[in-house]
């Protein structure tokens, strides 16, 4: 038995002699770096596009004159406009004039169960007979400029000069 012992160990170290590898690598490996190119994005505001000018009222015929009754009075006479629609909305006319004193007429209400056409009168100084102002219109606290083709106008809103 002592001799079967002996050849099973040396079987058994020829067996497990053959499964060893060599811990030394044959081959070499090299490692190649690669260069990555990102884009970076800058974080640039988008611009938010405006909205196009919109009419909101209508001035016309605005005439001048001065009536001399027991005082010489300067008014304006015209006609406020605005479209048909079932809200309301509190108008007033303002005039500017060259050395930026202005004048305003009466508030008035347009729309809704109300007409949505009015006459209007602004009473200036006699100072300012010759001279033109500059109209706005002031609809629910917020100021539009009047832009005049002939005897008409139009109050814009987001009106941009160009």
């Amino acid at each position: 038995m002592r001799q079967y012992f002996s050849l099973l160990l040396v079987l058994a170290v020829l067996i497990t002699a053959g499964c060893v590898e060599d811990t030394t690598p044959k081959t070499t490996v090299t490692t190649v770096r690669t260069l990555v190119t990102t884009t970076v994005t800058t974080n640039t505001p988008v611009q938010t596009p405006a909205t196009p000018p919109e009419e909101m009222a209508y001035l016309a015929n605005v005439k001048c004159a001065v009536i001399d009754e027991s005082v010489a009075t300067y008014h304006c006479k015209g006609n406020l406009r605005i479209h048909s629609g079932a809200a309301s909305h509190d108008l007033q006319v303002i005039a500017r004039y060259p050395d930026n004193n202005t004048f305003k007429s009466g508030i008035m209400t347009l729309g809704g169960s109300n007409p949505i056409s009015m006459p209007v009168i602004l009473f200036a100084d006699v100072k300012y007979q010759s001279q033109t102002p500059n109209y706005f219109i002031n609809m629910d606290k917020t100021l539009y400029p009047v832009i005049w083709n002939g005897d008409s106008g139009t109050a814009w809103s987001n009106y941009t000069a160009t």
